[in-house]
């Protein structure tokens, strides 16, 4: 069973823009992202449905556990999400394949998104997994820069 391990990077407030997020404002967003996803990634992910809400007693972490189904298969998947407030969200799939997404800050106090994805295929043979691969790691880019488009929009409008 493959599974493919990836990660891209890129910076949210890019030379150039005149709207700069804030770490508050990103996290905000990132929140909203764990109950609509298909706000953040129409392209891969047409429906989100929160299924409970809960706080982890040892962490205090907020842990949300979602069925969103994917645009392409209309595959669904159950997802346990848990938020670490101010920095990371990680989800977690049955299957095993973890997406996290981490906000990061360079030495400059510069703000950068970033996406893990630990994308399990059982069904998938080592033959077919190149061109899955080529795919997941333009689907990768895509998410992350999309995500990043999706907060300047909502803050520019006001909704964050």
């Amino acid at each position: 069973m493959p599974t493919n391990n990836l990660a891209y990077t890129a910076p949210i407030n890019p030379p150039g823009t005149s709207l700069r997020l804030h770490q508050n404002q990103i996290w905000t967003g990132l929140k909203l992202k764990i109950r609509s996803a298909e706000t953040f990634v129409p392209n891969a992910i047409s429906s989100t449905t929160v299924l409970s809400e809960s706080t982890d007693p040892n962490t205090g972490n907020e842990i949300t556990v979602r069925e969103v189904v994917f645009v392409e298969s209309q595959r669904k998947a159950q997802e346990t999400v848990e938020a670490f407030e101010p920095s990371r969200v990680i989800f977690k799939q049955q299957d095993g394949s973890t997406i996290s997404n981490i906000i990061s800050e360079d030495a400059h106090g510069e703000l950068f998104m970033t996406y893990t994805f630990e994308w399990r295929h059982p069904d998938v043979t080592d033959e077919e997994n190149p061109a899955l691969l080529k795919k997941e790691k333009k689907m990768s880019r895509m998410a992350v820069e999309g995500t990043i488009a999706v907060l300047r929009r909502l803050v520019d409008t006001g909704k964050i």
